[in-house]
């Protein structure tokens, strides 16, 4: 894939998944294949893929090249329905070229999958790149408004300070367009990275890929999910947790967050929501030699 190709856009896919009392639901915004590893991990080759075979057909094809994900997790337990990531987003102008002035079907996508704006409680956000926050807020009568109107918007104090720098010295505007109008709007709250929220979810302070990233874990019925964020973006890096990402702001730290979080999703059996893991983004971590490994569940 050339930085000139565009995002594929996905199929109307519903995908859910039991914790407890709480249903896990993927909504996909687009899903991209035979992407070259290199293009996101720098130093990756195909020929290193495919060392893992585990990984083809579903997340590798044939050639080594590897596919990933842009999608958003709805949680709904009973008496609150919370959002997770959303995505992209349409007509925000973007240094990808992919990502730039799209049109996906995503909210099309969500409508299908059984949710409407309104029932959003709220949002919470792993952290605040572009394809983490773009649905909340559209355009309307040439100005952002929020999408998500009924729901608070959490964003810890460390994400928005390394969002509103992004802007100044990108000038791509993901702060100006898809932050700024929900907190304009009284729709945001500040918390810590570690925060309890209540009901069986809690925020645990996962940085590296950004200062201020956080992962969401789920307990329910006394059973465990976690969804990632961007401390891992694809099963290669289970089995190999030393490849960084491009966009990892502080690699060391990435790999140490990754190596930490993946033990402890071993250790408890928890069901292992990738956020941009293609296919079946949902399964187990288990131990393979000195590193693990994606036992996807279907």
């Amino acid at each position: 894939m050339t930085t000139s190709e565009r995002a594929t856009p996905a199929p109307t896919l519903r995908q859910q998944w039991t914790v407890g009392d709480a249903t896990i639901v993927s909504v996909v915004e687009a899903e991209t294949a035979h992407i070259p590893p290199e293009f996101f991990f720098p130093g990756v080759d195909s020929a290193a893929m495919k060392e893992q075979p585990w990984l083809v057909p579903d997340f590798v094809d044939e050639h080594g090249n590897i596919t990933l994900r842009v999608q958003a997790i709805v949680i709904d337990q009973p008496g609150r329905r919370v959002l997770v990531d959303p995505c992209v987003g349409n007509d925000k102008v973007r240094m990808l070229p992919f990502w730039n002035q799209q049109s996906f079907p995503f909210m099309e996508n969500f409508a299908a999958a059984g949710f409407d704006a309104e029932s959003i409680d709220l949002v919470v956000h792993t952290h605040l790149h572009a394809d983490h926050v773009g649905w909340d807020t559209h355009l309307l009568d040439g100005a952002w408004v929020p999408t998500f109107t009924s729901a608070r918007h959490l964003y810890t104090e460390a994400e928005l300070e390394f969002c509103r720098q992004a802007d100044e010295t990108s000038g791509e505007g993901v702060y100006g367009d898809s932050v700024a109008p929900i907190v304009a709007a009284g729709l945001a709250d500040i918390v810590d990275g570690n925060t309890d929220l209540g009901d069986g979810l809690r925020l645990e302070s996962t940085p590296g890929h950004t200062p201020g990233h956080v992962s969401l874990w789920l307990e329910s019925g006394g059973e465990t999910a976690l969804i990632t964020g961007d401390f891992v973006h694809h099963p290669a890096q289970c089995g190999q947790p030393s490849w960084l990402e491009v966009g990892d702001q502080d690699a060391k730290m990435a790999e140490a967050t990754r190596r930490r979080m993946l033990a402890r999703a071993a250790e408890l059996d928890a069901l292992f929501v990738g956020t941009h893991f293609p296919t079946h983004p949902a399964g187990r971590i288990t131990r393979d030699g000195s590193a693990w490994r994606f036992v996807p569940v279907t």
